[in-house]
């Protein structure tokens, strides 16, 4: 947990999809924030909602950062749902022992990356994957998993 500034730690602190965030920050900026929403989406909330999106948060009536809250829940997949839709993609991957399946058990890369220089970066997925997801695989390389059964 990052430290908070002393105007979010306040109780006026205003929350868009259950994050806080800065008054002097603009909507479009703040939607970022939330997880599962880049600039693009955000820019496409605030024109559906007909919000400019430079708009400073401390600017905006608590009804209209409700109304993007509603919008934002309603139409997109973000925060703890979108985290665990991606823990239960890659779960059913990994139950499958397909390939994508193995690659994410072993901690390696999954979409066809070369690995025999390269592959740091996959391994250091692999442990945040852990952390932020609650996933826990072998970096080991198991033979038995590329053996055909009879």
């Amino acid at each position: 947990v990052w430290p908070l500034s002393s105007t979010l730690m306040s109780g006026a602190a205003k929350k868009i999809v259950g994050v806080a965030v800065q008054d002097k920050r603009t909507l479009q900026m703040s939607l970022t924030s939330v997880y599962g929403l880049g600039r693009y989406l955000a820019k496409t909330v605030c024109s559906k909602l007909g919000i400019n999106p430079k708009t400073r948060i401390k600017d905006l009536h608590p009804t209209t950062l409700q109304l993007v809250t509603k919008t934002v829940e309603s139409e997109y997949t973000v925060n703890t749902d979108l985290r665990d839709e991606q823990k239960s993609d890659i779960l059913r991957l990994v139950n499958m022992q397909c390939y994508r399946g193995i690659r994410h058990q072993q901690g390696l890369p999954v979409r066809g990356q070369r690995t025999s220089t390269n592959g740091k970066t996959a391994k250091k997925i692999a442990k945040r994957r852990e952390m932020l997801l609650g996933l826990k695989f072998s970096q080991k390389k198991r033979k038995t998993d590329f053996v055909q059964k009879k």
